[in-house]
């Protein structure tokens, strides 16, 4: 009987690296995993070190691919660590049970952070040479290294190479990993793929190879290699090592591209459409520096390590220093960076991460104290990154007269034309840009950026609090600074287009929100122990010892039901159920038209204290429901909303 064929192997669109400090068995858990040993060259073999990337992946009985990446652990290689880094779109944070978290596990994990990715796992390994009180230990180091981090919550799985133990459950983890963290189809970039190696193949030419960033390419395409300038037809195309039709974001590739040698193609080139990524010497760029490192100084020379490159620059600072501040980089060569890409500017030596960051534009001079109206552009379109329209209207600020076509916006945001075009064209639609003859567009002017810096403030809003049903207006002012004035101003039209409605009091509703299913989950459980509580509710604290949740995920729950109205908070850490508050509200309102207020009766009627009483009579006065006249109370609105 003839066997069964093999599964069409189908990778998942994501390569997940390892972190940690030397020898803690991260290519060794690699080969495990894959049955492939990532250290390639034969120095790394016969010192038992990692001295540059090594790739590997494994396969799943139903065709499931996940591709690996393996990054050296020496504090002396953390270049070559950010290179493989940034082809991640997982991590595996690995801390050997024998040694613990040690210095280039806590400084991989700080460049992870820097980076911005949020999806990973902790594997402690070697537990064949700790016993459970170890074990216990190391947990708990652990946990305090990823405490208040996108990484709290990951899981952590014991294993050892040597025995096997835990090899299986830590591969059902990434591949639900790999699947939570798999790169969403970006419609908007032009092909981009980041070279980590290129080499001489004898008959076929140069290979080049790194993990997509952006687009598809696919052979017989035609694509340019940065900042070298020279093209190519891609003559074959390769997805974890085999043939494949097309190369797609988050997929580690290899191209052949027979019309460039390998000189003009090393780590740190970018493989792109043609014309259609920015490449410069002079980079504009959103920095915040790290807390705790040495101070950023105006002249300080320093590496700049984005993407898989790592260049000397110089960085050159406004002139007053900000927690978050725009930045020239004088780069000591050309490098193609598109709007978006994480920063991390370190000290060569010793070696330290100074700062995080985001590539703005490219510039031909550096900015000077007196230009106020560019810096101001250069915050609108750092602000605008996050929403297509917004950005690409901001992107016609930087092109000659403030217009341009779809193909110039395009090349300016490292886009596909027919992207900016559809990007454009929506602009025109929500009244931020106007079309001119000829296929080219203009910004509608102040109004029109007060519009753009409102959605892309509306849209960060969300990411960061996904929670949320609403937006504090003192929120919204303070991100849109000196234009805030005009907010009140704006048509309900482009409110809508920013994804706002007017709604009375402090906050201003989110249109369409919905809080994630397990913040409502957690809703739910927390609303119903405050209506038990009534008029006496537990603190944030001992709600969270009740409900056996972080306080993290307790205040995300409280947000939602604040915003929903099913809370009234009157002060500081109190919250309560709206229906009790509902019932001292009439109660209030009965003695006020009767006899007059009786704050002993309530106290007893509730059977609540004056700690939580009083709070809730001053919430009342400041709803409109009732208000103070010396000693006393008056009843105004009966009917005021109190959430």
């Amino acid at each position: 009987m003839a066997e069964p064929a093999a599964p069409t192997p189908r990778p998942i669109p994501v390569v997940i690296g390892t972190a940690g400090h030397i020898d803690h068995g991260k290519s060794s858990l690699i080969e495990a995993l894959t049955g492939t040993h990532p250290d390639r060259w034969k120095e790394e073999q016969e010192r038992g070190i990692t001295l540059d990337l090594g790739y590997a992946q494994t396969s799943f009985p139903d065709g499931t691919e996940i591709g690996f990446v393996d990054v050296p652990g020496h504090e002396k290689l953390v270049r070559k660590m950010v290179a493989g880094a940034t082809g991640m779109g997982a991590a595996m944070l690995v801390v050997a049970c024998d040694d613990g978290v040690m210095p280039q596990t806590r400084e991989h994990f700080e460049v992870l952070q820097l980076l911005g990715l949020r999806h990973g796992l902790v594997v402690l390994s070697k537990v064949d040479l700790a016993d459970a009180d170890v074990r216990a230990l190391v947990r708990a180091d652990v946990a305090a290294l990823v405490a208040g981090t996108p990484w709290e919550q990951a899981p952590v799985v014991e294993v050892s190479t040597h025995s096997g133990e835990g090899i299986g459950a830590l591969r059902s983890e990434l591949r639900r990993l790999a699947q939570r963290a798999a790169a969403a189809e970006d419609s908007l970039h032009a092909f981009r793929l980041p070279v980590q190696r290129s080499f001489a193949l004898h008959g076929a030419g140069t290979v080049a190879t790194g993990v997509t960033a952006s687009g598809v390419v696919r052979d017989g395409d035609t694509v340019e290699v940065l900042p070298a300038r020279k093209r190519s037809r891609v003559r074959r195309v390769q997805v974890h090592g085999r043939a494949a039709a097309e190369g797609r974001e988050g997929l580690r590739t290899a191209l052949n591209l027979p019309d460039v040698a390998p000189a003009d193609a090393p780590r740190g080139a970018v493989i792109g459409a043609p014309g259609m990524i920015p490449c410069g010497k002079l980079l504009r760029a959103r920095i915040r520096p790290v807390p705790g490192a040495p101070p950023l100084e105006h002249g300080m020379p320093l590496l700049l390590l984005v993407h898989t490159a790592c260049v000397e620059a110089v960085v050159f600072l406004p002139p007053e220093s900000q927690p978050d501040m725009l930045a020239d980089l004088e780069l000591s060569e050309e490098l193609a960076v598109v709007p978006g890409e994480p920063l991390l500017l370190r000290r060569p030596s010793p070696g330290v991460n100074l700062a995080s960051g985001t590539a703005l534009l490219f510039a031909a001079r550096r900015l000077r104290r007196r230009d106020a109206e560019e810096r101001a552009a250069l915050e609108r379109f750092a602000r605008a990154l996050a929403e297509p329209r917004q950005l690409a209207v901001a992107a016609l600020e930087w092109l000659p007269g403030g217009s341009g076509s779809g193909e110039e916006v395009a090349a300016r945001l490292g886009w596909r034309p027919e992207a900016a075009r559809r990007a454009l064209e929506q602009a025109c639609g929500g009244r931020l840009a106007r079309k001119l003859p000829g296929e080219r567009y203009v910004g509608v002017g102040s109004a029109g950026l007060l519009a753009q810096q409102l959605a892309a403030a509306v849209d960060g809003f969300r990411r960061e609090h996904p929670q949320r049903l609403r937006v504090p207006l003192a929120w919204l002012r303070e991100r849109l600074g000196p234009h805030a004035k005009s907010l009140e101003d704006l048509p309900e039209e482009e409110l809508e287009a920013a994804g706002l409605r007017r709604r009375r009091g402090t906050d201003w509703e989110l249109a369409g929100a919905q809080a994630p299913p397990e913040v409502q989950a957690d809703a739910a459980a927390l609303r119903a122990v405050l209506e038990h509580a009534a008029l006496q509710p537990p603190e944030v604290a001992a709600l969270s010892a009740q409900l056996r949740l972080p306080e993290p995920r307790v205040q995300r729950a409280l947000d939602l039901l604040a915003d929903s109205g099913e809370v009234v908070r009157p002060s500081g850490e109190l919250v309560f159920a709206r229906t009790p508050v509902e019932a001292l509200r009439q109660a209030v309102v009965g003695q006020l038209q009767g006899a007059g207020m009786d704050i002993p009766a309530l106290r007893d009627r509730f059977q609540t204290s004056r700690k939580y009483l009083m709070p809730l009579l001053e919430h009342l006065d400041a709803c409109g429901v009732t208000a103070r006249r010396g000693p006393n109370r008056i009843l105004r609105d009966p009917a005021a909303p109190i959430a």
